[in-house]
């Protein structure tokens, strides 16, 4: 199909195709809010407040999962279409509402959206482009993605001067990708049927399902175990953003929008590292999952003893940097292990750990600190203990089925 698409068409449908992939991570954008919106519902509890921000994810979740039943029904453009529109439309509801139910219930809203979306910034890449061209899609879908919302992040805390209610209209972005999408990303199944190629790219993919059916069982465990890492993982690094403005706030350390600042390098950061991953792979091989959570929990840590912003920043770039470069390989990893009927599945399993963690972190936040800098500094230190099991798991995995390794 690619092939087919030329010129300023093809051009233009990279670009709607990466930027549908900017709504992925937008939930956090407006995180720097979270001490203006304390003080305006001041009868809400911290958690609660914070659930606005994660709220989003659990939504995701689900319908991450309900989104390949809606594509079977109306499509693959017209799911996502459908789920930019609810995003587009729900997440701007907060920067006129001072109904704190109505903004839960919007932001629960966007999580539809999000997730009916979601797995179509993956899937629709592969639709359209196979080969180099699909590989270096894929690495500048991430980078796109990071930079994305790491923008929209630092553009909400230049809102933050004027009201928390600013900071939510920085989700009009949301527009232009869809009206780009609907102009010009055409429909995969109409395209293939328009250039005769479901035919032969079905009996391709039978061929190649049919090759390595036999490792679909042995492969779940694996992806299961990936989801859990995830989901930790997540619920320890979502506490950066949820807590990183309260601290700022608490300690006195500079301004909600200083936070909002940092929180955007935070983000920029794992742009750099998810970019470099290819490179670390070549050089680290199987460590770089270990080794990258490792580092980026350490540097959390370190994060919580800076005492001004130019420090937190720093050691905050770094950690973000590590989790960038080590992340990507679950991705990495479930491709290698899936077959082309068993990847939705996957891919599905890994986006639920991922956006559980997120929703759970205001709770386990909580859990692990009374003070923003408390939570911080003991969600970097779980971040070292899960490298540590990580490299257990390893060897213990290799040591009674060498074949069902978890990151080699």
């Amino acid at each position: 199909m690619e092939s087919s698409i030329k010129g300023f068409r093809k051009i233009m449908l990279i670009i709607s195709l990466l930027a549908l992939n900017i709504v992925e991570q937008a939930a956090s954008a407006i995180s720097g809010a979270i001490p203006g919106m304390a003080t305006a519902f001041p009868q809400q509890s911290q958690v609660q407040i914070e659930l606005v921000t994660t709220v989003v994810s659990i939504f995701v979740t689900i319908f991450v999962l309900v989104s390949g039943f809606v594509t079977k029904w109306i499509g693959q453009k017209q799911t996502a279409v459908l789920g930019l529109a609810i995003a587009a439309v729900s997440s701007i509801i907060p920067a006129f509402s001072d109904n704190f139910m109505a903004i839960m219930i919007s932001r629960s809203v966007l999580g539809i959206g999000i997730g009916l979306a979601n797995p179509l910034a993956i899937s629709l890449i592969g639709e359209f482009f196979t080969g180099d061209a699909l590989a270096n899609l894929m690495g500048w879908r991430t980078a796109v993605a990071s930079v994305g919302v790491s923008l929209m992040t630092f553009l909400s805390g230049q809102l933050l001067k004027v009201s928390w209610h600013a900071a939510y209209w920085v989700y009009l972005l949301f527009i232009p990708t869809l009206i780009f999408f609907i102009i010009f990303v055409p429909s995969p199944e109409k395209e293939l049927k328009k250039n005769g190629l479901n035919k032969n790219e079905s009996s391709n993919k039978k061929q190649v399902t049919k090759e390595v059916s036999d490792n679909n069982s042995k492969a779940l465990p694996t992806v299961i175990l990936l989801a859990v890492l995830v989901l930790v993982y997540m619920s320890c690094a979502m506490v950066s953003y949820i807590k990183m403005a309260l601290m700022f706030v608490q300690t006195g350390m500079g301004t909600a929008t200083q936070a909002s600042t940092v929180i955007s390098i935070l983000g920029f950061s794992q742009l750099i590292g998810g970019a470099l991953f290819g490179m670390a792979f070549k050089f680290f091989k199987k460590s770089i999952l270990p080794l990258g959570i490792g580092l980026s929990g350490i540097s959390m840590v370190l994060m919580t003893f800076g005492g001004n912003p130019i420090m937190v920043a720093i050691f905050g770039g770094i950690s973000g940097f590590c989790g960038g470069m080590a992340i990507p390989y679950v991705f990495t990893k479930i491709s290698m292990i899936s077959t082309t009927k068993s990847a939705p599945l996957n891919n599905a399993l890994i986006l639920v750990g991922t956006n559980l963690g997120s929703f759970v972190a205001p709770m386990f936040a909580a859990m692990l600190g009374t003070s923003a800098i408390v939570s911080l500094r003991n969600a970097g230190w779980v971040i070292v203990l899960l490298s540590v099991i990580i490299v257990g798991v390893e060897a213990i995995l290799n040591r009674h089925n060498p074949k069902l390794p978890l990151v080699s």
